[in-house]
């Protein structure tokens, strides 16, 4: 069993946290599939590795090389070889052609977006699936202990119409034990939203449901079984 202090591993460019636990719609991604598979913030891996480990051909990108070249020689050592990866900042890079993925996994990346760049770079991965494709989208909620002062404003936007009633852009105002290592902006989201967003980027949802953390976060921060949101969309035409 992994301990508490052990879920989280701090990403080296204050991007957040990687967890070592692989969610239900994460694990969805690594089932093996004919075709190119592509984990967007991939930071250590452990993701891409539990698909390499299913015999998927995988591209893994991050913004600090220094994750991808852990994740390199873990494959290596594994002798995992179907492995590329690519340093890029999404959604700016990296690109791709038209209809080159089988499978799409941005797990925990769009909540450091705003909506309407969130909007922008599901376009950009609806682009790159193939036809019958898939995108695996897992968000942070803000049912999170640590994030209970929030809620109440969360509410109030999301009953005043708010489109993105999660945007914050003074975590530590709102948090401060876990947010020294955020960035200045983060994007809580939720079911209706991340559904909304998905129908109007041209997405068939497949599945939306709140994730239970226990045993994949540190017990401190559950609340009530929705600490994390996950989607599944397929790209149609």
């Amino acid at each position: 069993m992994v301990e508490d202090n052990q879920l989280f591993v701090p990403t080296l460019n204050q991007q957040g946290y990687a967890t070592v636990t692989i969610d239900p719609f994460s694990k969805k991604f690594t089932e093996y599939a004919d075709g190119t598979f592509l984990e967007i913030g991939a930071a250590f891996g452990y993701t891409t590795l539990k698909a390499l480990e299913n015999g998927a051909t995988v591209i893994a990108n991050y913004m600090d090389d220094r994750h991808l070249k852990a994740l390199s020689e873990t494959a290596k050592e594994k002798g995992l070889s179907k492995l590329q990866t690519i340093t890029a900042q999404f959604p700016i890079g990296p690109d791709f052609d038209a209809k080159s993925f089988r499978k799409i996994l941005i797990c925990r990346v769009l909540h450091f977006f705003s909506g309407e760049n969130i909007k922008q770079a599901l376009k950009k991965a609806h682009n790159w699936l193939e036809v019958g494709g898939e995108l695996y989208v897992v968000c942070e909620t803000t049912f999170l202990t640590n994030w209970q002062k929030f809620i109440p404003e969360y509410e109030n936007r999301k009953r005043a119409g708010e489109p993105f009633p999660g945007e914050i852009n003074n975590p530590k105002f709102w948090e401060n034990t876990w947010s020294d290592n955020l960035p200045e902006f983060v994007h809580w989201l939720d079911v209706d939203t991340l559904s909304n967003l998905f129908t109007e980027t041209g997405f068939e949802i497949v599945e939306v449901d709140y994730i239970n953390r226990a045993g994949q976060f540190p017990s401190s921060l559950l609340l009530d079984g929705r600490e994390s949101v996950g989607i599944i969309g397929r790209r149609v035409k």
